[in-house]
């Protein structure tokens, strides 16, 4: 099996410099994965769990993707290695029997063995790295080790790629929280001028009708805002 690259770090490095958003980071990240373990792998997949997150995954191509269902699937190869923090082989998907509904349509797709890795990331993120080959008894002792490696060099640039992610998702909260009040400041200020009333009195209007809608209290300003005029912008530029 071919050796990792002994600049893996580079590249991973390299890959992180051009990414936009970690969805499309992973996906990449499997794609050089995949190129530095080796032809005798079929495919790599990566996935990461976040708590109040949106589960994201990447995978070096839509096979691998395929085969990453029923392995990250819940209680199957990749939850338990993520549970136990440790790698879980499985060295003839043929004849695994140890997880529900395990292979599945893995084997369908030509997997025959496979390693999932558990990924350093750090606080409440947890992570997998998976690797499939269409041989049995692939990943040995030494192969293992080198998809372990592999996974750990990946693990140093995902923990500053979730960094990253996370100041963003927290900016584009704040700027949403933003944009809503701004609305509902805007809905008040011309239900006082409509109405001849006081700000309390205006503010109370939108959560009587909010609730009696149930609908949120920004989508009743924002049909206010919209009923005087369509020309009235909330956007913060970054």
């Amino acid at each position: 099996m071919t050796e990792v690259n002994p600049e893996p770090a580079a590249a991973f490095q390299e890959l992180l410099l051009g990414a936009e958003e970690l969805q499309a980071y992973l996906s990449e990240l499997a794609v050089l994965t995949l190129t530095l373990l080796g032809a005798q792998v079929l495919g790599c997949s990566l996935m990461i769990e976040r708590p109040r997150r949106t589960r994201a995954e990447g995978h070096s191509d839509d096979r691998a993707a395929r085969m990453a269902g029923p392995v990250f699937a819940d209680g199957g190869p990749a939850a338990e290695a993520i549970a136990t923090g440790t790698s879980m082989v499985v060295t003839d998907a043929w004849t695994e029997r140890r997880w529900h509904g395990f292979p599945g349509s893995c084997a369908e797709e030509g997997v025959r063995s496979l390693a999932a890795v558990p990924l350093a990331l750090e606080g409440t993120a947890r992570g997998v790295l998976c690797a499939f080959s269409p041989r049995p008894h692939l990943f040995q002792p030494l192969t293992l080790r080198l998809v372990e490696r592999t996974a750990a060099e990946a693990s140093r640039t995902l923990r500053l790629a979730l960094r990253i992610d996370n100041h963003l998702f927290r900016a584009r909260n704040l700027q949403a929280a933003l944009e809503s009040r701004t609305v509902v400041d805007i809905a008040v200020g011309i239900i006082m001028a409509q109405n001849g009333c006081s700000q309390e009195a205006a503010v109370e209007i939108l959560r009587s009708v909010s609730n009696t809608r149930n609908i949120k209290i920004r989508s009743v300003a924002a049909g206010v805002v919209a009923a005087v005029s369509d020309r009235v912008r909330t956007h913060f530029e970054e």
